[in-house]
């Protein structure tokens, strides 16, 4: 296939004429950018309509559109043939009233349709979407009377000769539609999806657009089962339209394994599809992903840099990808993950270049903020962590961990009024986020301001009243008001109920240190333990406990097996070093 640097065969007298084509359906919210874009460009608009009960037939004759109206048969190309039928053109520009064209691209579309010798362009279709925009090229030019579609949906162009290639781009609007609206699409193009699966069981096309759909949808057992059926069809190595469609297949069948924690699976897919598409960009990027999830940081990190890398020579190269791209925007993500695998491996310098590059790709997520505050508090950089966590709020999209985390530096620096406002704008942030609401209460009752405690919990327990580490630090303020007895019936009560979730036992523990029962708190700490047998921090704490029982022995065996886990572990070390001294001069 040419692309358009290389071709030479264009007329140079006169300019052939296009018609614009599109079915539409209540589109009022974006038709109206979609004709002013082409209107410049082509010579008529074409718009079957399907039985719209908006302004969208109105819209477009205020664009001087040529409106049919045809009833809707759930049959995408059933419309799409209509409208061309209808054009008087040389040459077809199909296009959905969701999309844009470049205005800048316009002379290049002029100039190309000049050709004599193909009947079909490729253009660059970029599609807004949930976190960035996706890429990919399809045939969207196409000359009158050599074309047909075919498919009940995501219908495909069936052209007889040649295409060539061009970077006239299209910008799509309707993948990033609320929640509500989305979830309409599914269900239709799913339905309509299984009839065409019903025709023929075999057809790659439709089985990965309702794999792709069911992802979407987020039913990733279903995904799984869809994949696996589509990847068993076997498919003629030189036939690149159905490789690529398991290539597709491939990757959201791994997205399915990732989400549900299936990482050996995921990876093994992956890594199967790298063998026939070894720069896709999705691949790539989501191997790092998987590996992430299986904490093989320094694999990720390799995935992550080759993902750059071939993103860059696909710049260079402008690489012909009929595949859709989603992960086409994602180099500052790429970084930002990049840094997260190098502050798991202990590369904080390099964390740090990899954290600043992706904000300065990218510097309205405040994730990425987030995660160089974090590493710079973690150096104890407090000065850096306060003025970035700042500079967040002066280009306002610091969000409820942004200043939660400038809560966290006031309270290093004891600037209690400080950080207590700051958790606060945190809560106010997202006054359902339980951690969030967890530190500021925690804070309050450290400094016994316990009316405001209780009000910020009572608040969050109405809306998760059976959350245990809230109802724990609830008895804590019961404590701190003098109900000790109640407070210990509460720790046993749900100390018998076993509860599943582990942190339960962090917070029981610290319930029990409060009402100074060292013996429960170690019981609490143990059952923790059980799950979590690794965990230095939470060792060394019942050593403590040891300690606050007198049990000298018992509490050095503790804080030595804790720094045999992680000799940085600041507790055990000091806490050692003083029993010890003071041990020893005892005995």
């Amino acid at each position: 296939m040419m692309t358009t640097d290389d071709y030479s065969d264009v007329s140079i007298k006169g300019r052939p004429r296009i018609s614009a084509c599109m079915i539409a359906k209540n589109e009022e919210k974006f038709l109206a950018q979609c004709l002013k874009s082409i209107s410049p460009a082509v010579d008529e608009i074409i718009l079957v309509d399907t039985g719209s009960t908006d302004k969208t037939v109105e819209i477009a004759e205020s664009f001087g559109a040529k409106i049919y109206h045809h009833p809707w048969n759930n049959d995408f190309s059933e419309a799409r043939n209509y409208s061309i039928s209808y054009a008087t053109g040389d040459w077809i520009l199909y296009i959905d009233p969701d999309e844009v064209l470049e205005q800048d691209d316009i002379s290049l579309l002029h100039r190309l349709i000049r050709t004599n010798s193909c009947n079909a362009i490729y253009v660059a279709i970029y599609s807004e979407i949930a976190d960035g925009q996706s890429k990919h090229y399809y045939t969207r030019i196409l000359r009158r009377g050599k074309v047909h579609f075919e498919g009940l949906v995501h219908e495909q162009p069936i052209f007889a000769g040649d295409a060539i290639r061009s970077e006239i781009r299209l910008y799509h609007y309707g993948y990033n539609l609320p929640a509500e609206e989305m979830q309409k699409k599914y269900e239709r193009t799913e339905a309509l999806l299984k009839r065409q699966l019903e025709e023929n069981p075999k057809n790659i096309f439709a089985l990965a657009n309702l794999v792709r759909n069911y992802l979407n949808k987020k039913e990733y057992d279903t995904v799984v089962e869809w994949g696996e059926r589509g990847l068993a069809i076997p498919v003629v190595k030189t036939d690149i339209s159905s490789q690529n469609q398991k290539q597709r297949i491939s990757i959201d069948l791994a997205q399915a394994f990732l989400k549900t924690n299936r990482f050996d699976e995921a990876e093994k897919v992956s890594k199967e599809a790298l063998k026939t598409h070894p720069d896709f960009l999705d691949n790539l990027f989501q191997l790092g992903n998987i590996l992430v999830g299986k904490r093989a940081f320094q694999e990720a990190l390799h995935y992550y840099k080759k993902f750059l890398h071939a993103k860059e020579n696909e710049c260079h190269r402008k690489n012909f990808n009929q595949l859709i791209v989603d992960t086409y925007e994602y180099e500052h993500k790429a970084y930002n993950n990049i840094g997260e695998c190098y502050k798991n491996v202990g590369m904080l310098r390099d964390a740090e270049i990899a954290y600043k590059k992706a904000v300065e790709l990218y510097n309205r997520d405040p994730i990425y903020y987030a995660n160089l505050i974090d590493l710079y508090i973690l150096q104890n950089r407090l000065v850096e962590a306060e003025e970035l966590a700042k500079s967040a709020i002066r280009v306002n999209i610091a969000d409820t961990w942004i200043y939660s985390l400038l809560g966290k530096i006031f309270e290093l620096q004891n600037k209690t009024d400080d950080a207590v406002n700051a958790f606060r704008q945190a809560v106010q942030k997202d006054n359902k986020n339980i951690s969030v609401s967890i530190n500021l209460v925690q804070l309050l009752l450290q400094f016994n301001r316990l009316k405001e405690a209780e009000e910020v919990l009572k608040r969050i327990l109405m809306y998760f009243p059976d959350h245990v580490g809230l109802m724990c630090l609830m008895e804590k303020l019961r404590c701190k008001n003098g109900d000790r007895s109640n407070v210990l019936r509460f720790i046993q009560d749900v100390l018998k109920s076993k509860p599943s979730d582990n942190n339960v036992y962090l917070g029981l523990a610290d319930l029990c240190i409060e009402i100074k029962d060292y013996r429960m708190a170690i019981e609490a700490l143990g059952r923790f333990l059980e799950n979590s047998p690794n965990d230095a921090k939470v060792i060394a704490n019942i050593a403590t406990c040891y300690v606050k029982l007198g049990n000298f022995d018992s509490a050095i065996m503790g804080f030595q097996a804790a720094l045999a886990i992680d000799p940085a572990c600041d507790l055990a070390a000091k806490n050692l070093s003083v029993l010890k001294k003071n041990y020893c001069l005892q005995v």
